[in-house]
């Protein structure tokens, strides 16, 4: 056991055993080996980035994603508006379309289009003699489409809404959503339950 010891033959002086310069070369070689493969692995590396480095930038401006990521970055920066069309009735029955930017909520198209025509009476409707319908104090608690059919889920204030003539805040609001052609109905609900079950 005393012979094993290196500490013990180096602190008494003793020449190293054969084995122990085996066991001193095989830490060497392994040692190199590690060294080696090192160096091979970072000129691989660098070999592939200096081959591809060109195709993975073409790769990477094809597939769009700088400018996705530079529409999320303006998007984030500042607000930004998106232009929606509403729809206001006048006096004869007939429906004027004004068209004005509207601020985003964070939600789709048609989700800003409805906040605006709740929160805004332009001028250009006003001149016109339009009318806003919905009252100002509705919120727009929900809106979902599929198939042509919209689904809006208004705030009770809805309810408190002026007419004109025959001609409510409801169909105000259906009129303004079915400007997209994709719209081909709506249904309204009233804090969670169908407008036709409050009557």
């Amino acid at each position: 056991m005393i012979e094993d010891d290196d500490s013990f033959i180096q602190q008494e002086g003793l020449p190293k055993t054969q084995e122990d310069e085996e066991r001193q070369a095989r830490g060497m070689h392994a040692l190199v080996g590690y060294i080696v493969v090192l160096v091979v692995w970072i000129i691989w590396t660098v070999a592939c980035i200096l081959f591809f480095s060109q195709r993975v930038e073409q790769a990477v401006r094809d597939s769009g994603v700088l400018d996705m990521m530079a529409e999320m970055t303006d998007v984030q920066g500042t607000p930004s508006t998106r232009p929606v069309q509403l729809a206001y009735p006048l006096a004869d029955g007939s429906v004027h379309v004004v068209q004005l930017e509207a601020q985003r909520h964070g939600g789709d198209a048609r989700h800003d289009t409805l906040e605006a025509l709740i929160e805004a009476y332009p001028q250009e409707a006003f001149g016109h003699g339009a009318v806003n319908l919905v009252d100002r104090d509705t919120k727009l608690i929900g809106l979902t489409c599929s198939r042509g059919i919209c689904y809006v889920d208004l705030s009770r204030e809805i309810l408190d809404s002026p007419t004109l003539g025959e001609y409510t805040a409801f169909d105000q609001i259906a009129d303004t959503l079915m400007l997209d052609d994709d719209v081909d109905k709506v249904v309204f609900l009233v804090e969670g339950e169908r407008l036709d079950a409050l009557d």
